[in-house]
């Protein structure tokens, strides 16, 4: 008796023959994209190698790819007669085989770990569109992924990486360093799990205070200026910089229980670390994770390199609190700008300094510790008071009253300047009242230490000027102060009659007290009129 005929092979029941040609077509497919990697070859070269002899093998008459390249921008490549169609188009629609003319299209997915990153078609002459032949068709499609599959998550991931690299990277150059370290951080965060993350880093002028900034999944959670953490600050009360070793323990113990990863962000080769980024979860971290903070890590060595070194130039000028107001500014560039302001300037020299170096010292390296001892405290003295520290000729300090913002009024100015000029007299009183310097000033032959003042309100222009982009500022006004100042006496401050004018509707009691001589005029070198001044002091 005859046997049945066997029956046509359900779609999920191909033939041993199209399993060996299955077979065949995927060791095909593997070779020439294991030799496109070899080659390091782009998607472009890649599909120009495989695509040709992928048609033969497939016995398709076209076939087309849309995804993204390694710019992550959309592309479609195509091999193949497709007539006049565009098969970027064709493969917009449903996946499955469907008629196309005369002939069948045959499209699926193309995913990365999940994630749809593009559709594969290809082109078959005729009618295809059976169960059993576009089961057999889609079979052959997804063989081809599957291997296409590799290349495009090696590119896909190196491509994310590389623009999640770019983006945070523009982020840190934000000229306001911790807006942009928040913006980089949530960016990774996007990408990637962040739990736990910390950026511990050293202040620039002051080398042994450490800030920091933690978010938790992104997003800021303690600073160290408006929202500290009382178990980091405790920490760095306890263990200061040491913090900041490559294997610290007291810095992971506060993470206890979780995992825990370190990464130095380093400085200039032979110095000490800028700083230590941590981060904490109770899962790990991926490779890919790891990868990125490492990246982020090395930008945000030269990213703190840059901020340092803008924190340090700025520092010779202007007081902490100016430089954080400075700096929060993105467009800060602009106070440093030269303007054409009224300024209070105060010039302040020591009594006698020429003959105390000549007399008093016996090496210019003591000359040069006093020197620097006073000059420290007097421009102490005009950060007090708002002002700016212009610079230093010789034993002279000069100071600038209204920069960089420029938010006080004329009177503000005025009455900072005179502050700052009588706690320079004050301290430097109080400092030839030490032993081993009323000792200095007795062998000298001087009554004691004192200091020359000389307080201007004039107009100047205020800016970065020179090729070292110094803080300083140009006027006729900064020259006559210059001369007031030669004028002044034994600790003596002289004013000029703007001053005393404006000083004149101040309502403080402290300016009330105060005691105008006569006024002065004196004719000086260079300068075409006498100026008219007065000899201030404070009221008995």
């Amino acid at each position: 008796m005859p046997t049945a005929p066997h029956p046509y092979p359900s779609p999920a029941e191909p033939t041993l023959e199209e399993y060996k040609a299955l077979r065949t077509l995927q060791r095909a497919v593997d070779d020439l994209l294991e030799e496109s990697l070899r080659q390091r070859e782009n998607l472009t070269q890649s599909f120009r190698r495989c695509f040709p002899p992928i048609l033969k093998l497939a016995g398709a008459r076209a076939m087309a790819i849309t995804t993204r390249d390694e710019e992550l921008a959309e592309r479609t490549w195509s091999e193949g007669d497709w007539g006049d169609r565009f098969p970027g188009s064709l493969l917009e629609g449903l996946s499955g085989a469907r008629r196309v003319g005369d002939d069948t299209l045959v499209t699926q997915p193309l995913d990365v770990a999940g994630t749809r990153v593009g559709t594969f078609g290809m082109l078959f002459t005729g009618d295809h569109t059976s169960p059993e032949s576009s089961a057999r068709l889609l079979r052959v499609l997804d063989t081809i992924a599957e291997q296409l599959d590799t290349v495009l998550c090696l590119v896909h991931t190196a491509s994310e990486k590389h623009q999640l690299i770019i983006q945070c990277n523009a982020h840190l150059a934000n000229p306001v360093f911790e807006a942009g370290m928040d913006q980089a951080v949530l960016t990774l965060s996007q990408r990637v799990r962040l739990p736990g993350f910390l950026l511990l880093y050293r202040d620039a002028v002051q080398p042994q205070v450490l800030h920091y900034r933690t978010y938790r999944n992104g997003h800021l959670e303690f600073e160290s200026g408006e929202q500290p953490s009382p178990v980091l600050e405790k920490a760095i009360r306890q263990h200061g910089a040491r913090l900041l070793a490559g294997e610290d323990s007291a810095l992971r113990q506060l993470f206890a229980g979780r995992t825990t990863e370190a990464v130095l962000i380093s400085g200039a080769a032979s110095s000490e670390p800028l700083g230590k980024i941590v981060i904490w979860s109770d899962e790990g971290f991926s490779a890919y994770a790891m990868d990125l903070i490492r990246v982020l890590a090395s930008t945000l060595s030269q990213r703190l390199l840059d901020y340092n070194r803008e924190r340090i130039h700025l520092s010779q000028f202007f007081p902490t609190s100016i430089i954080d107001a400075l700096l929060q500014d993105p467009n800060y560039a602009q106070h440093l700008r030269a303007q054409d302001q009224e300024v209070g300037i105060l010039f302040a020299d020591i009594n006698g300094f020429t003959r105390i170096c000549e007399q008093g010292f016996d090496s210019p390296r003591n000359i040069g510790r006093f020197v620097d001892e006073w000059s420290e405290r007097a421009v102490g003295c005009i950060w007090e008071h708002g002002g700016v520290f212009d610079k230093m000729v010789g034993d002279c300090v000069i100071g600038l009253f209204g920069p960089p913002f420029f938010k006080s009024s004329r009177l503000e100015r005025a009455q900072a300047a005179v502050r700052a000029a009588c706690d320079i007299q004050a301290f430097t009183a109080s400092l030839g009242a030490r032993e081993e310097v009323a000792a200095l000033c007795q062998r000298v032959k001087l009554p004691g230490l004192g200091v020359a003042v000389g307080v201007n309100l004039a107009n100047a222009n205020c800016g970065l000027f020179g090729p070292n982009r110094q803080y300083t500022a140009f006027s006729s006004g900064m020259n006559q102060t210059a001369r007031l100042q030669s004028l002044a006496g034994f600790r003596e401050t002289l004013v000029m009659e703007s001053v005393r004018e404006v000083l004149s509707g101040s309502r403080e009691p402290f300016f009330q007290s105060l005691r105008f001589g006569p006024l002065t005029e004196t004719p000086v070198k260079n300068v075409a009129q006498p100026l008219r001044h007065y000899e201030l002091s404070l009221k008995p």
